[in-house]
């Protein structure tokens, strides 16, 4: 008999009141996603999380209460919860002992993972497990999930009808967000709730409710997957696109097998065909402007392993196996996969980003945080799932066909992205329904049936669980938020000066939270903005330099495998002349990651600064042997040995890419022009010309060549050639002659 049908005329008024508190923030969470707290850093991540955290935290402290004196309030035992369990220590475990666990442990603001984030997550699936203790209720928090995805669906359109803020830098009209602040984290939640509606209509047509009762909510279930796999798509996220298939897929595969009926064989077919014969006319449209201007069109019809995101993710893999191999037991610990990036750098990703911190794949994410072990752990909570779920005799087929289809769907779409806060609660709520339902139908045992007080002690426990809470709340977030707080301040504009600035970045590493690498790393950054600012006091410059410089030496200490800090160290200390110091900070950070071009790039820019341009010409090279097909790496190469008069060098260097035009590059020019090389510069630069033949600007560089060679004839003829190409600018051009004609251009 469930707590709710059995007790409630008996309850007390404090216990009726920790229940419903329990059940009020339950029902809260699901709204955190629409939390954009713009006070904070990071404002799409940290306020969500924050909230996440404190809800969970005052909801556990409540069952706590209940649970230590009632043993009706603990959950049932279940295979899922024991396997959330052993993953929640394994995990742990691997963070203690992993290459810095303080990262492990907390995470940062613009994360905010970690294992205090699955710890807080573990909580809310024993609490929402031992608490939802009906049908209903489970039945009205899906629905009030569902309902706050059309908010968040309406929000998305509203974006792409320009009504609505997009999130600087990640979305447009063609790849919308909402509340998010990236599309991948609106897309899976879409993809969810998706997955929750079509769940729920299955429970309605399986139900013996009336036929108006089912047709209504099916038409409103209906609505819902029609517009949240609309917006699904509106995202042009890829991976969770094709997830979307899988799972329907999946679904449909699950029950035909299970139910052998022909028909839903037939469709599975079907809807195979038809997915197959769509991606074949996508392919084949990939160059029409239909398919161009709708944008997930588009990002569909790209996908290929020539595709740069694609290619990266590739790379990303095989940089996870090498780390693996050495860590293989239990990995790195979580937040670590940047060190790992670090040391097995492939110079291959020299294009991409240069601090990743996930592998983008679950299965190699978890693969460095907690190794084999941890991975094994993270997949046992789809296997117990899946197992519990397929046992269970109170599920219809329609649901639990769903249920996989819906498990298959998120799994595919985390093998190429990461997760949030959002589909991480997603997910742990359907884990708990899962294993609330089926060991509800099983009648299995309470973990612990021994009543651990007397009741009369309830007010007591009651109390202690007040202080407890308040405790954790503070120890987990308080020095959190209040740090992230001082950070903002530290890099806003101050009436009082920089010197204010100064103070507040002081105050906020001062906290020693979670958040002290980011605002070292904000005040490294802000540093070396401040330290070529002639219109700042010296003085100041100079308190900047030292703080940053004493900062960034802590955190290169307090994780010594990460590249990232050395490397700012000495450019910090370059932007203050001391150009020894910077030798080496910067060769600590190259032996951190031996493999990386732009570390060679700062070293040989230190050398020169150090007039050794032998030296740096020989990091240069080094830059460009790693891979040759980066072209930066190949033109700073060809740059200094122009310089230093090594015209064999660089046309070696420069020979191949001089008909696409890549080596009319200002660094190539420049240096031909320094050494008085005017035909070698004409040369990389007409070549520019012929291949981009409507592009002004080339025309306009060439004729400046000439016209410092002293070659008027040349300079004229190759703006009269511009005006042919190009009739817009023939009045600049014109202009350009005419000063040239008189003597008067100034260049």
């Amino acid at each position: 008999m469930s707590i709710s049908s059995g007790r409630m005329g008996d309850m007390s008024l404090l216990e009726k009141t920790l229940r419903w508190i329990v059940l009020a923030g339950i029902f809260v969470l699901p709204c955190i996603v629409f939390i954009k707290a713009d006070s904070l850093f990071f404002p799409y991540i940290t306020g969500k999380n924050f909230a996440f955290r404190l809800i969970v935290e005052v909801i556990t402290g409540a069952w706590l209460a209940l649970a230590i004196t009632l043993p009706e309030y603990r959950p049932r035992r279940s295979w899922l919860l024991a396997a959330f369990s052993l993953f929640v220590c394994i995990i742990a475990i691997a963070d203690a002992h992993g290459a810095y666990p303080f990262k492990s442990f907390w995470s940062n603001y613009e994360r905010m993972d970690g294992w205090v984030t699955l710890a807080h997550l573990y909580a809310y699936v024993v609490v929402a497990m031992s608490m939802m203790n009906t049908e209903v209720l489970w039945r009205r928090l899906l629905q009030v999930s569902l309902g706050e995805s059309v908010l968040m669906g309406m929000y998305g359109l509203l974006q792409i009808a320009g009504k609505a803020n997009l999130a600087p830098g990640f979305s447009s009209t063609s790849r919308i967000d909402a509340t998010f602040g990236n599309p991948i984290y609106l897309a899976v939640y879409m993809l969810f709730h998706v997955g929750i509606a079509a769940l729920l209509l299955a429970r309605t047509w399986g139900s013996e409710q009336s036929t108006h009762v089912r047709w209504r909510d099916g038409l409103l279930y209906g609505f819902v997957i029609t517009l949240d796999t609309l917006v699904l798509f509106l995202t042009g996220t890829r991976g969770t696109m094709l997830g979307f298939f899988v799972g329907v897929v999946c679904a449909i595969g699950a029950y035909a097998w299970s139910s052998r009926s022909r028909v839903a064989w037939k469709v599975m077919g079907i809807g195979i065909g038809i997915v197959l014969i769509g991606a074949g006319v996508l392919v084949a449209a990939k160059n029409t402007s239909v398919v161009r201007d709708v944008g997930f069109l588009n990002r569909l019809s790209t996908i290929s392993l020539s595709d740069p995101t694609v290619h990266a993710r590739l790379l990303n893999v095989t940089i996870a196996l090498k780390g693996f191999e050495e860590r293989p037991l239990l990995g790195w610990g979580q937040e670590n996969y940047a060190l790992v990036f670090d040391t097995y750098y492939d110079p291959r990703m020299y294009d991409q980003e240069q601090w990743f911190d996930r592998v983008h794949n679950v299965i190699f994410d978890w693969l460095i945080a907690g190794g084999l072990l941890g991975l094994c752990g993270y997949l046992s909570l789809f296997a117990s799932a899946l197992w519990i779920l397929w046992r269970s005799p109170s599920f219809l087929l329609a649901e639990k066909s769903v249920l996989t289809g819906i498990g298959a769907a998120y799994f595919f779409h985390d093998l190429f992205v990461f997760d949030n806060i959002a589909s991480y609660m997603l997910f742990a709520t359907l884990l708990a329904y899962v294993a609330w339902r089926a060991s509800e139908s099983m009648n299995s045992a309470r973990i612990c049936m021994v009543s651990l007080v007397a009741r009369d002690a309830f007010p007591i426990v009651v109390a202690c669980s007040i202080l407890g809470v308040w405790g954790v709340a503070w120890f987990v977030n308080a020095d959190a938020l209040a740090q992230n707080r001082m950070l903002i301040q530290a890099m806003s504009l101050q009436r009082e000066g920089l010197t204010k600035n100064l103070a507040y970045f002081k105050q906020a590493i001062e906290y020693g939270s979670f958040g002290t690498q980011e605002a070292r790393e904000q005040l490294a950054n802000n540093v070396l903005r401040i330290a070529s600012d002639q219109s700042t006091p010296v003085d100041i410059r100079n308190a900047f330099g030292q703080m940053a410089i004493q900062e960034m030496t802590a955190m290169q200490l307090a994780s010594p495998l990460d590249a990232r800090f050395p490397l700012f160290l000495g450019m910090v200390y370059e932007a203050y002349g001391q150009n020894s110091a910077a030798v080496d900070a910067f060769g600590e950070a190259l032996q951190r990651s031996p493999k990386k071009q732009t570390i060679l790039y700062e070293i040989a820019s230190n050398k020169l600064k150090l007039n050794d341009p032998v030296g740096a010409l020989a990091s240069f090279k080094q830059a460009f042997e790693l891979d040759e097909d980066n072209l930066d790496a190949r033109l700073y190469y060809a740059m200094l040995a122009i310089r230093l008069g090594k015209q064999n060098v660089a046309d070696q260097l420069l020979g191949p890419v001089i008909a696409s035009g890549n080596a009319a590059d200002p660094r190539i020019i420049a240096a031909y022009v320094a050494v008085g090389d005017f035909a070698r510069a004409a040369e990389v630069q007409s070549a520019k010309v012929r291949k981009s033949p409507n592009d002004p600007q080339g025309y306009f560089m060439l004729a400046s060549i000439y016209y410092e060679h002293k070659d008027m004839a040349h300079a004229i003829a190759t703006l009269q050639a511009a005006k042919a190409a190009v009739p817009s600018i023939t009045d600049q051009a014109d202009t350009f002659i005419r000063q040239i004609k008189n003597g008067t251009l100034v260049h």
